[in-house]
């Protein structure tokens, strides 16, 4: 299993880590690898419910299962899953998908909506959708009655505008929209690609990302209202992101940019243990996910992608 990070989160490991490397190991057709990982999937981030379990943690030779799931991971796992049904012709995955699948489209929903979350041994479900959440990619390959696809897309086209920034979540229940009054970079660039996946425009906040790049370098976080970053640090994720989201604008070009710009943050030290990888070497500071998505964005641009 794939440890969270390498200093104080090495015991717990997440189902957006293993997603992430299914996709990884799909891309890269790596047959026995991914069977592995399927079975790590089965054996210890599933239950009766076949909903994935978002977080493992474990303690001396106890592994503890978070009883609630996180709808985004599990719909990436689904679409790794049905990849890797048709890239190494082993229906056994389509099947494993669609277990997954039934409960992500039957009582992972409300009002017609994905939930952020559902309690998995009380079956009750969240109020918030994160529109992050709202892949495309995995709500096309799941067979629904509910028009979970078609009301996804109309809650993007619905959405308000703090232009250029996108709102970053849904109340269910009071039908409103919420923005962070910090943005989130990893957050905006995340719901760029939903509306691009789904086919909806994104240019004020392409032209924010085209300028902020230009200006160097782009920021973590910035103020809403102001537009000025508020922290002094670059993100591995936020340029892994925007490689995908480049590539769904047709910009290879730029994308090739935000990669090298990526890759100048990569561990080059050859005689260092963690060549290749992102990460602090003098604190060991670093995630599962800041490693991964460059992987998948790397492999995106040289062999064709698939969406995170």
């Amino acid at each position: 299993m794939i440890q969270t990070d390498i200093t104080n989160r090495d015991h717990e490991f997440l189902s957006e880590s293993l997603g992430l490397y299914l996709l990884f190991l799909v891309q890269q057709k790596r047959e026995d690898e991914f069977a592995h990982q399927a079975d790590v999937l089965e054996h210890y981030f599933l239950d009766d419910s076949n909903l994935v379990s978002w977080r493992l943690e474990q303690v001396d030779h106890t592994i503890t299962q978070s009883p609630a799931n996180a709808w985004i991971d599990d719909a990436r796992i689904v679409h790794a899953l049905y990849q890797a049904a048709d890239v190494f012709d082993e229906m056994s995955y389509a099947d494993l998908a669609k277990r997954i699948a039934k409960p992500l489209t039957t009582h992972a929903v409300k009002d017609g909506l994905p939930v952020d979350y559902i309690n998995r041994p009380t079956n009750e479900t969240g109020d918030m959708l994160t529109l992050s959440y709202l892949d495309e990619s995995a709500l096309r390959l799941m067979s629904s009655s509910n028009n979970l696809y078609e009301n996804s897309k109309k809650l993007l086209e619905k959405a308000p505008l703090s232009e250029p920034f996108f709102a970053k979540s849904y109340s269910i229940s009071e039908k409103t929209y919420q923005f962070d009054d910090e943005i989130n970079m990893i957050d905006q660039l995340y719901v760029a690609l939903r509306y691009e996946q789904f086919g909806l425009s994104t240019n004020p906040f392409y032209i924010f990302f085209k300028d902020a790049f230009d200006q160097g370098p782009v920021f973590g976080r910035y103020d809403r209202v102001t537009k000025e970053p508020i922290v002094d640090y670059e993100s591995q994720a936020v340029y892994a992101l925007a490689v995908f989201y480049l590539l769904e604008r047709d910009e290879h070009e730029f994308a090739e940019e935000v990669m090298a710009r990526l890759k100048s943050s990569m561990v080059s030290d050859s005689s260092s243990e963690y060549v290749g990888g992102y990460l602090d070497i003098s604190t060991k500071e670093t995630h599962s996910f800041d490693n991964l998505l460059p992987l998948l964005a790397e492999g995106g641009l040289e062999n064709g992608y698939l969406i995170p």
